[in-house]
């Protein structure tokens, strides 16, 4: 195991060295888009906090549902953080609970598009510095056939191999970025509407309990 852990290394060092600077640049591009990938993977698991589910089960009595989402007992995520704050201001009325909701969401919605534009700017840059690896491997291969002329390919060979190894290193990093901002980007929306649309339900029930104070109909908690 030791060997062969040694061996990629040493693959992965040589590769590098092949391509130079571009290739460096390209690989640590890869690294800082995966991990960027990683911790928004991790942050949606820990705010998506299945607001559908929970309506669903919820109890139809407003006392109960709002000890259902009392500190401690709330569903985890971004829709537990905000029904918890709607329950809170239930006995203020209707106005208090959408304003409650807006502050909220205005406050941890955009936490949730954080580092995005970081993975799609990355992705973007791999393949546009493997162009310019491209460029630089075409003009090392010219200085070699200007020094020694065109009739031994071995010595163009390092040139047109980095040329080709840098633009497909930069399309391989790009592509799964690519993809995975996109299913980010969507993932973190659907987080936002299940959200809106479950603290808007929420503000509707609590509305329409007994005894409660009553406002303009919401069109939305975070309109």
């Amino acid at each position: 195991m030791s060997d062969s852990m040694h061996q990629t290394a040493w693959d992965l060092w040589r590769i590098l060295s092949q391509g130079g600077w571009v290739m460096l640049a390209i690989f640590l591009a890869g690294q800082v888009g995966w991990f960027f990938v990683m911790e928004r993977w991790l942050h949606f698991r820990a705010m998506d906090g299945r607001a559908e589910a929970f309506l669903r089960k919820a109890p139809a009595d407003a006392a109960a549902l709002a000890e259902a989402l009392s500190p401690g007992k709330a569903p985890r995520g971004l829709f537990g953080s905000v029904a918890g704050s709607v329950a809170a201001a239930r006995i203020r009325g209707q106005a208090a609970m959408v304003a409650s909701a807006r502050t909220a969401l205005q406050k941890d919605v955009p936490g949730l598009s954080r580092h995005l534009n970081t993975i799609a700017v990355l992705a973007t840059a791999a393949p546009l510095l493997g162009l310019a690896g491209t460029v630089a491997g075409i003009m090392e291969t010219f200085d070699i056939i200007t020094l020694y002329g065109a009739g031994n390919p071995s010595m163009m060979a390092g040139g047109i191999a980095q040329a080709l190894m840098v633009t497909e290193a930069g399309l391989v990093v790009a592509f799964p970025l690519l993809i995975c901002h996109d299913w980010l980007r969507k993932r973190a929306d659907h987080i936002e509407d299940a959200t809106v649309a479950g603290v808007t339900r929420l503000i509707r029930i609590f509305s329409a309990s007994p005894g409660r104070p009553r406002g303009p109909v919401a069109q939305g908690a975070a309109a």
